[in-house]
């Protein structure tokens, strides 16, 4: 499998050491459970991707929209 990014192997490796022990870190300080701490990873690197980003956009113009509707009636 061909790699996109340019990052080499010894980078990437303290790139996962760096956020692993951020995460143990996290995970004292909170006190979360490692399955719990997955879902929260993953919520937030889901909401910062772009496609979350135009989605949370489109979501957020909708409801302006419907106020804008709801003014309008009365």
């Amino acid at each position: 499998m061909k790699r996109i990014y340019t990052i080499d192997d010894a980078d990437e490796l303290k790139v996962k050491e760096y956020i692993n022990n951020y995460i143990k870190e996290l995970q004292r300080h909170f006190d979360v459970s490692d399955k719990r701490m997955r879902a929260i990873i993953y919520s937030v690197y889901k909401d910062s991707i772009p496609i979350s980003f135009m989605k949370n956009l489109i979501y957020m113009l909708k409801s302006e929209y419907e106020k804008l509707k709801l003014k309008r009636k009365y």
